[in-house]
């Protein structure tokens, strides 16, 4: 009895000293390498300079995407059919949002975005049938304003 009591101890502490060990390599590897994504996206000069590795910083950068899709995948995969174009549509809004956020402010691009899911929910309940080409339709306007407005550049001959 005391023998089997030793080895679940033992076991244990063995376990207890994996934990310390996935724990250290969180530490040392993911934090540090999550502020060098961070270092890299805001400034690429400014972490060259400090010795960080910008393609590298990319690679981890597309891997972590990568890894992220794949877990989605797999968490959606028993709830919906999955097609090759699944996405398409879901791609095409998030254009209509970028575009009405100008493609560079993350803030209006994200108060853009809710505002098409909105309107995609209205234009859901009033014509089911027309959802999708109202949401396209608002590029519209938009891409016409942008246009109009913008300063006019002659350009050289």
């Amino acid at each position: 009895m005391e023998v089997i009591l030793l080895e679940r101890v033992a076991k244990l502490g063995q376990m207890g000293e994996v934990v310390r060990v996935k724990d250290g390599f969180a530490r040392n590897f993911l934090l540090k390498r999550g502020k060098a994504l961070r270092a890299t996206a805001v400034n690429r000069l400014g972490a060259r300079l400090v010795g960080i590795s910008v393609a590298g910083s990319g690679q981890i950068a597309f891997a972590l995407s990568s890894f992220l899709g794949a877990i989605s995948g797999i968490l959606i995969m028993p709830v919906t059919t999955v097609y090759y174009d699944t996405g398409f549509l879901i791609g095409l809004k998030g254009f209509v949002a970028a575009i009405f956020g100008a493609l560079a402010s993350y803030p209006i691009t994200a108060v853009a975005a809710i505002t098409v899911g909105i309107i995609e929910a209205f234009a859901s309940f009033h014509a089911s049938s027309y959802k999708e080409v109202i949401v396209f339709m608002l590029i519209v306007p938009v891409l016409l304003w942008r246009s109009l407005y913008a300063p006019q550049i002659e350009e050289d001959e």
